[in-house]
């Protein structure tokens, strides 16, 4: 997830950029974090727009991904308020009198990136879990409980790493602060978890679609559009690179850590809402659940009936 730098080592230093040639990545920073929440906002309207065209309600999942994507505007938002008063810049070049404001909406758009991760993942999970049955389920209940206390825990310490939680953004502030250290490798552990957990669920799909009877293109979309989620699972991987940034004295080079943080999220909420929109890509009417999707007796011989109509919908 999205953290900044660690505080403690947060300081205005001495050495500014030369006179008249101010180094900052701000432009490039607010370029695309909105480009990412623009991207996710075009795919989550499609979702709702589809399911409501469908004639079917939004459910649990689709409040969830709403949820998501308010606190992923919330912290692109703040990034951009802090790129106004010189986030971007190395610490020499943000005016003093800034510069604790900076510090504040740094880690504040950590913890919006936090909850709209954590949102979106549980969006995801919760729609298996309406077209999952026996072990398939099991698994699914399991990764959302675990990333809940994984991701929401690294939410928490956002706010806890520093106590009074002030000395975040004040380091004259009296108090002590978790080392930067403990916070880096927390950080790297929770973004190996929460990648391979979206590689994960991004799999599942593939034991619930393989067992249906349906065409072989239509089976290959559904897989295609239900397997999204490794996209985001790899950006929570590749985000470990840019966490040697914690613990860093100079603030600008936690640009590419809220990139990063912002762009799990974004993905995230995309690859939760294409399987809806292969509604969208349909040239004719869906045919009855009985005719589309079957599942093997077999396999499942309580659940089938049930589920039918459920995997139906999402597929």
């Amino acid at each position: 997830m999205s953290s900044p730098p660690s505080v403690m080592l947060l300081r205005p230093r001495s050495d500014p950029s030369p006179p008249g040639r101010v180094f900052s990545l701000g432009p490039q920073l607010n370029l695309t974090i909105w480009v990412l929440a623009a991207l996710a906002t075009v795919f989550l309207a499609l979702r709702v727009y589809c399911k409501l065209w469908r004639g079917r309600r939004l459910w649990w999942d689709d409040h969830f991904l709403v949820a998501s994507w308010v606190a992923l505007v919330f912290a692109t938002s703040v990034i951009s308020a802090g790129v106004a008063d010189g986030l971007g810049r190395h610490n020499a070049d943000i005016d003093r009198a800034k510069f604790e404001r900076v510090v504040l909406f740094s880690y504040a758009s950590g913890f919006g990136a936090c909850v709209a991760t954590l949102w979106s993942k549980t969006s995801f999970a919760l729609t298996l879990l309406r077209i999952s049955g026996g072990w398939t389920r099991a698994v699914v209940v399991a990764i959302l409980v675990a990333t809940t206390v994984v991701v929401g825990g690294n939410g928490a310490l956002q706010w806890l790493q520093c106590w009074p939680v002030a000395k975040l953004w004040k380091p004259a502030v009296e108090g002590r602060c978790l080392p930067s250290a403990v916070v880096r490798d927390y950080n790297t552990s929770v973004s190996g978890f929460s990648g391979a957990m979206d590689i994960v669920l991004a799999l599942l799909p593939w034991s619930i679609i393989w067992g249906l009877t349906m065409n072989k293109k239509e089976k290959m979309g559904a897989l295609f559009a239900m397997s999204m989620g490794v996209f985001a699972g790899i950006t929570s991987l590749l985000k470990i690179t840019s966490l040697d940034s914690i613990g860093n004295g100079d603030i600008a080079t936690g640009v590419n850590l809220m990139i990063f943080g912002i762009a799990e999220a974004a993905i995230t909420i995309v690859a939760a809402s294409v399987p809806i929109l292969r509604a969208l890509l349909r040239d004719h009417p869906s045919p009855p659940p009985g005719a589309f999707v079957r599942i093997r007796e077999r396999r499942w011989p309580a659940a089938s009936r049930a589920n039918a109509a459920k995997q139906e919908e999402h597929l």
